[in-house]
């Protein structure tokens, strides 16, 4: 610029005269005028912003457009500066560019009044101004032509969280960058920001969708300057609420219209407000004719007022209901609902509609009472399966628990069903089980239960019977009903039945046991025979468990070896030799101690435990006849073997193979024992194993002998080579004239057929005497030695001595004309025996008293008087009969006179008059030769 024209500046104008650099908008020189109406040094004005002096909102956005080449020129315009000591200067402004060719713009400004604020008044406004702008809850972002930022509220930069550090840069591309970097379409928001020009215009609305989910409402419109468009402003509304909320409402628009379920929204007062369409198709009310009406309006009338009344006590207390009920179509059809009713509240917490959801599950019921009916009903029958059984007789049981009556479960089988369906097919099977089920239904009585577990099981449940009589009425009608002649398929078939019965409260099981109870009783009656019935032994019952019981402990007690051996001499009297032993099994219980085979052998007996434990008697004798015979003892052993195990199909090889296990034992040293009583029940079987024994070179012996019915011709066909007197006839025979007789006779077809006979029981050496008198020499029984351990036995044989009195009579036998003489002897003992019992029990009537009216009395005056009268050692047995009688009379007196402690201390005298008696017979035995 040319020194002359600043001169002119200087020194001729009053006018503010200002020459701007439009590239960066800084005064670059002012004149006089300028410093004095503005009041600032020449210094502070020139390098500053012209923006900094003229700041009023348009013409900040004017120098902005300067700036960027776009503004005009301006003429007479208004226009305000910023005084240097705060006040405003108002002025009449030109604005043209300067000749040449520098580009600079000349500002022209003629003062037209001075207006002065205080910087208070000035903060004041700019406070107010600011605060409306924070106090809009848009985001709110101005900016100029060019686009850029000219101003900002707080509510934007949260909106879009923009950090402070970028704020404090007054980087606007850094800004706009941050801003499409927030979208969730960074590039579809840059290609709308490119569209909405600064300075169009247009009004502008948009949704903006950005990554986190938020959602802006973006509002833009120009901002101008009287006519002049000076940049635009943006509003930033978020409605991410208002946008959920209105998805949430047009997806329950959604659910309430496409539902599956019937959907009906009543007020207070149960009035129809909305349905929708699943409503009309389950109800057959359209909307209109629904809407207004009562919602009792579909009450079947199924349901009473009671359970409606406990439906609105939920809905008010607790604010729902849910449940099943039967309503009515408009049609009149009944339908089941599943219905959830729940209330609508304001806040106040005031019920204000209700809302009922309800599905159509009718045929879900009928679906469900088929299967009912397929899971508690007999398919074939149509009759109560056992499923419901169990459920009726439960309830059956408490109703006569609280009748106190009596109750019948009858479990009922048909006899030859099978047979019949074999050989006529199983429809024609099928047919006659359904005509005999509904027969046996009609015989019950209405109220009673018939069930069908299956095939051709029934059970009947009899309720509220007054005593057993009726119950047998009803048997007997079932019986009939059973047995009654079918007619099918051209066909007369008929059958019979068995009948199980147990009766309640006498039987006082539970459900499970009176059904397994009656189960047992018709299993009773079918081996009775058929076509009747069978009454269940509760007692019998309580016998078969504990038999069961002692059956497992049995079998776990081989398993833990707790059995034993015990072994008990057999000898001969006559000559004084031990022949042998017998094995003889004992529990050696951990709590009971030793038992005895009495107590526990018997609840196996036909149960295949007894084969397992007599395979282990078998096999612990064989050892223990090996291990005595390393020991130099040679001793024959008996093993006592069930029926039941010897029967076994393979008993002989089993046997062969234990023999061949011990060769040391010859097989001739063992001895199996079978009772006679076993042995005849299957003679001819039994035969051929005995010969199967014998053949292995074992011996059999019949155990018992004398129990059974046994005929001369069985004892033939059995060919066991030893008889055993059973121990019962043995101890009695001292004194009991018929054992006597038994014993003898055993003895005699001993002898005739060739057999070996023992006799087990004895127990007083007066027992051997009177077995070697007639004839038996071997014996066992306590008198001898009772069973002892296997280690006890070696010692025992080498020690045993025989009774002395058997060796006075080694070489006696009485003859049988002489046989009379031993019976006298018995029938003595007997009177003895009777006598002090009667002491012993005054309620007992003692024997007969006179000498010639006891039994040994009357053979003395009769028979004996006959044969022996003329011997003298006859004639000297009559005053010692006499004296026998003299003391039992006084001891008789003694206990009538209650003086029973003389009577006890008597008793010597007594034994020893039967003694003396029974001496002076054996010596008229003597006399009569009976040594041969």
């Amino acid at each position: 610029m040319s020194d002359d024209f600043s001169h002119l500046l200087v020194e001729h104008c009053n006018e503010i005269l200002l020459l701007v650099d439009p590239a960066t908008l800084d005064i670059r020189s002012a004149n006089a005028a300028a410093l004095r109406h503005l009041g600032y040094a020449r210094t502070e004005l020139l390098g500053r912003p012209i923006t900094d002096i003229e700041c009023a909102l348009t013409d900040v956005f004017y120098w902005e457009e300067v700036r960027q080449g776009i503004a005009p020129e301006v003429h007479d315009a208004e226009g305000s500066y910023l005084r240097a000591d705060g006040g405003l200067l108002l002025a009449t402004k030109t604005i043209t560019r300067a000749a040449g060719d520098s580009g600079w713009l000349v500002v022209c400004a003629v003062p037209v009044g001075k207006l002065r604020r205080t910087e208070d008044e000035l903060a004041d406004m700019g406070a107010r101004l600011r605060a409306t702008l924070e106090a809009t809850a848009d985001g709110i972002l101005l900016v100029d032509r060019a686009g850029a930022i000219v101003n900002m509220n707080r509510r934007f930069s949260l909106l879009w969280e923009i950090p402070d550090a970028l704020l404090l840069a007054h980087d606007d591309a850094a800004v706009y960058a941050y801003m499409a970097s927030r979208a969730r379409d960074p590039q579809a928001y840059r290609r709308r920001a490119a569209e909405i020009r600064p300075d169009s215009d247009d009004e502008t609305s948009d949704l903006l969708y950005l990554a986190g989910g938020q959602v802006f409402e973006c509002k833009s419109r120009p901002a101008r300057q009287r006519k002049l468009i000076i940049g635009r402003v943006f509003s930033f509304t978020d409605i991410t609420e208002r946008k959920a909320a209105e998805a949430r409402l047009k997806l329950a628009a959604s659910v309430f219209t496409h539902a599956h379920e019937g959907i009906m929204i009543t007020d207070t007062t149960g009035c129809i407000v909305e349905v929708n369409d699943t409503f009309t198709r389950i109800t057959g009310y359209a909307r209109e004719e629904a809407l207004g009406q009562r919602a009792r309006m579909l009450s079947s009338g199924r349901q009473g007022p009671e359970f409606y009344a406990a439906m609105w006590r939920d809905l008010t207390s607790v604010g729902h209901w849910h449940g099943e009920l039967w309503n009515k179509r408009k049609s009149g059809e009944m339908y089941a609902e599943k219905l959830s009713i729940a209330a609508v509240r304001d806040g106040s917490d005031q019920s204000q509609h209700y809302v009922a959801l309800f599905s159509d599950i009718t045929d879900l019921k009928e679906h469900q009472r088929q299967l009912e009916h397929m899971a508690h009903y007999d398919a074939l029958t149509g009759m109560p399966n056992r499923v419901l059984l169990a459920d009726r007789l439960k309830q059956a049981i408490v109703h006569t628990r609280r009748r106190r009556k009596l109750l019948a479960l009858v479990y009922l089988d048909l006899d030859g069903f099978k047979e019949v369906n074999d050989a006529h097919g199983h429809d024609a099977g099928d047919q006659l089980l359904i005509t005999i089920a509904q027969r046996l239904k009609e015989a019950l009585r209405e109220g009673d239960t018939l069930a069908r577990l299956g095939g051709d099981e029934f059970v009947a449940v009899l309720t509220d019977l007054r005593d057993k009589g009726e119950c047998e009425a009803i048997l007997q009608r079932l019986l009939q009903a059973a047995a009654s002649p079918v007619r099918v398929r051209r066909r007369t078939l008929q059958l019979s039945a068995s009948l199980g019965v147990t009766l309640y409260p006498q039987d006082g099981g539970d459900a499970d046991t009176l059904l397994r109870h009656a189960d047992q009783a018709m299993y009773q009656a079918k081996q009775a025979g058929k076509n009747r019935y069978h009454l269940f032994d509760p007692e019998r019952d309580r016998q078969t468990q504990t038999h069961r019981e002692s059956q497992k402990n049995i079998a776990q007690a081989l398993a833990r070896r707790e059995f034993v051996l015990y072994y008990q001499p057999k000898v001969n009297m006559r000559t004084g030799e031990v022949v042998g032993a017998e094995a003889l099994i004992r529990w050696q219980h951990p709590e009971r101690g030793l038992v005895a085979p009495g107590e526990f052998l018997p609840f196996v007996e036909g149960h295949d435990l007894i084969a397992h434990i007599g395979d282990w008697v078998l096999d612990t004798a064989l050892a223990q006849m090996a291990a005595w015979r390393r020991e130099g003892l040679d001793l024959a052993v008996s093993v006592n073997i069930a029926a039941h195990h010897l029967q076994q199909e393979n008993f002989l090889v089993r046997l062969d193979e234990k023999l061949l296990a011990h060769p040391e034992v010859p097989p001739g040293r063992l001895e199996l024992e079978v009772l006679e009583t076993a042995a005849l029940e299957g003679i001819a079987q039994i035969s051929r194993l005995i010969e199967g024994c014998r053949a292995l070179g074992v011996s059999f012996s019949l155990d018992d002998f004398g129990t059974g019915y046994s005929s001369l011709t069985y004892l033939k066909r059995l060919p066991a080579t030893v008889l055993k007197i059973d121990q019962s006839f043995v101890r009695d025979m001292l004194w009991d004239t018929e054992d006597l007789a038994i014993v003898e006779g055993v003895i005699g077809l001993a002898a005739a057929f060739r057999r070996t006979v023992i006799a087990e029981g004895v127990e007083t050496a007066e027992h051997g005497e009177l077995l070697l008198r007639l004839g038996c020499d071997l014996a066992q029984g306590y008198g001898i030695a009772r069973p002892m351990p296997a280690a006890a036995l070696p010692a025992w044989v080498a020690g045993w001595q025989p009774e002395p009195v058997w060796a006075a009579c080694r070489n006696t036998f009485v003859s049988r004309d002489d046989l009379p003489l031993t019976y006298a002897e018995v029938d003595h003992r007997n009177w003895v025996k009777a006598l002090e019992t009667c002491l012993a029990d005054a309620a007992l009537a003692p024997p007969p008293l006179a000498v010639d009216e006891c039994r040994f009395g009357i053979w003395y005056h009769g028979d004996g008087q006959r044969r022996y009268g003329h011997l003298p050692e006859f004639i000297a047995i009559a005053p010692v009969h006499e004296a026998v009688h003299a003391i039992g009379r006084e001891l008789l007196a003694l206990r009538a006179a209650d003086r029973v402690a003389q009577a006890r201390a008597r008793m010597g005298e007594l034994h020893a008059a039967r003694d003396a008696l029974i001496t002076h017979l054996h010596a008229l035995a003597g006399r009569m030769g009976a040594v041969r």
